[in-house]
């Protein structure tokens, strides 16, 4: 009974995961490839997107767009 109980705890919070990610952190992750928390030029160029809004949304200018500034991303 216990390790059903488990496995059900477990279910939710992965089921909780995937519902709580929103699609604009999901979007963030996919371009984030070196995982440095930070989508560069480079890695933007793979969503049209992004580098449409790419200079009004790296607000600090250093050619990088933390997760903060990706926050004001309008798709």
């Amino acid at each position: 009974m216990k390790q059903l109980i488990a496995a059900f705890s477990l279910m939710f919070l992965a089921i909780s995961a995937t519902v709580l990610a929103s699609p604009t952190n999901v979007r963030f992750t996919h371009l984030d490839k070196d995982m440095d928390g930070q989508i560069s030029i480079v890695e933007a160029k793979e969503d049209k997107e992004v580098m449409r809004q790419f200079a009004d949304l790296d607000e600090d200018g250093d050619e990088k767009i933390s997760k903060k500034e990706f926050e004001s991303f309008k798709p």
